[in-house]
């Protein structure tokens, strides 16, 4: 007995902490001690699939169902499909990178990062003065063909306006998505997208002479990734590549009242600006555009809708051999009973026609809740200040490349080492805009240019005052202009 007293200690130690040897009671139910193994068992695989296993097997469980959405997801190292002058980079991110890389590789000494700051503040401040005269110059131009604007406009004045702003709008739209590097697609380009689609797109049928002018724009042109199912990989879930617009811009002007899905009045500017759109879905941001059934969408609809005529057909002709035998009464109601099945199996056609239709509608609601970033003044907004954040970015840029070099280089000297400067920061090639930065640069009389056509920067801050000075007189006298 006293050898077997620590057994049966050890075994109610067990039993008291697993439940071994007797039943535990759930809400007055008894559960068995293998159920209770199940659920513990069950419990741990579930945590270990929601915290280690992801679609992409990359990540946890969670992450990648809430990335799987209509947008996709874009890897931090996407690959670019082609070379852009876009620096998808933070200008206060940039600045500090490259001011812990001037003290890193000893550059620049003390004076030259205090003067490296100090051209940064006055870059910023011309790019901010520059942006605010685009701010001020579109609500002076948008104000009449403003879509949401709750104010009125006298009779006399309305045609008049729409056509002179309409026109300058367009003008000075386009010269800000040019700063903020998005690249203006082609009529050939836009058509190519019409009646063709992604795997995620909808096809659709477009209707281009609606528009009375019309110019989409893009920007970040890389390889996305998103969710798919295939036939071939037994219609599981798997992760492929798909070529994308990061940023798309959709400027349109109607030439007459659209009223399908939404009301679009003619004469009116619309701005839209989209994310992460498949290159051949373009055609589904336009309006006007109508859903294009596929040939095997056509075959569903139109297949059960005979096959089940004809089996019906098959059983009618052997009810009417027996009723020709029977009086003309019945002959008629056969007849009267073959047309009612002919309307039936019509109008069930119809439906379904129209049921495969708004499947597609809804596939493009769904594409363009979840992508549309913005419209009209939000989004007129949000190109002005990309346009803000691009060019202080190449300034920046371009003086930074210019203060680290002992002696004047030439302008593809420059442009060759800023693109490596961004290539060493973030992965990524670009094809930098040299003209554009020294654009600025000389404006604020920061650098200057050389006999034998090599810049350098300009010592002193005299000169770069009245510069920026100089600048800002004529910006206010053109906006002066501008309003008179």
């Amino acid at each position: 007995m006293s050898r077997a007293t620590p057994a049966t200690a050890g075994t109610g130690s067990l039993s008291s902490r697993w439940g071994i040897g007797s039943n535990t009671r759930c809400g007055g139910v008894a559960i068995s001690v293998p159920f209770r193994f199940c659920v513990i068992a069950v419990s741990g695989s579930v945590d270990r699939i929601l915290t280690n296993w992801s679609i992409d097997g990359t990540g946890p469980l969670t992450r990648g169902i809430s990335e799987v959405s209509t947008s996709g997801w874009i890897d931090e190292d996407a690959t670019h499909w082609s070379i852009e002058p876009f620096l998808p980079i933070e200008t206060q991110t940039l600045v500090e990178y490259l001011s812990n890389r001037a003290e890193k590789t000893a550059g620049l000494d003390p004076a030259g990062r205090d003067a490296f700051a100090t051209a940064v503040r006055k870059i910023s401040d011309h790019v901010a003065a520059k942006t605010s005269q685009y701010h001020a110059q579109f609500s002076d131009r948008y104000h009449a063909v403003d879509p949401d604007s709750d104010c009125k406009i006298p009779i006399d004045l309305q045609s008049e306006q729409v056509v002179d702003h309409s026109q300058r709008l367009m003008e000075l739209c386009d010269q800000i998505l040019a700063d903020a590097a998005y690249q203006k697609l082609s009529q050939e380009e836009i058509e190519k997208c019409v009646g063709v689609s992604s795997h995620w797109g909808v096809p659709m049928s477009a209707n281009f002479g609606l528009f009375q002018q019309l110019a989409v724009y893009a920007r970040g042109d890389i390889i996305g990734r998103r969710c798919k199912r295939r036939l071939q990989n037994l219609y599981r879930m798997e992760m492929v590549d798909v070529a994308i617009y990061q940023r798309l811009v959709v400027l349109f002007q109607l030439a007459e009242d659209h009223e399908r899905g939404e009301m679009l009045a003619a004469g009116q500017f619309h701005l839209r600006i989209f994310k992460n759109i498949p290159k051949q879905d373009v055609d589904m941001l336009l309006p006007g555009t109508q859903v294009r059934l596929s040939k095997l969408d056509r075959v569903k609809v139109i297949a059960p809708s005979l096959g089940g005529w004809l089996l019906s057909l098959q059983k009618i002709s052997r009810f009417v051999l027996v009723t020709l035998a029977l009086a003309a009464y019945y002959s008629t109601a056969l007849v009267i009973g073959l047309i009612l099945a002919g309307i039936g199996y019509c109008v069930k056609s119809f439906f379904s026609y129209f049921q495969t239709k708004n499947r597609y509608l809804l596939d493009l609601t769904r594409n363009l809740y979840f992508q549309k970033l913005d419209t009209n003044a939000g989004a007129a907004f949000q190109i002005i200040q990309q346009a803000g954040r691009q060019s202080t970015n190449e300034a920046s840029l371009a003086y930074y490349a210019l203060a680290t070099e002992p002696e004047p280089i030439s302008r593809r000297r420059l442009r060759r080492k800023c693109e490596r400067l961004i290539r060493e920061a973030i992965e990524v090639e670009i094809d930098f805009r040299v003209d554009r930065a020294l654009e600025t640069l000389l404006q604020l009389g920061l650098v200057t240019e050389t006999i034998d056509q090599k810049l350098c920067l300009v010592t002193g801050a005299g000169s770069a005052g009245a510069k920026e000075g100089a600048w800002q007189n004529d910006a206010d006298g053109r906006m002066m202009g501008e309003a008179e």
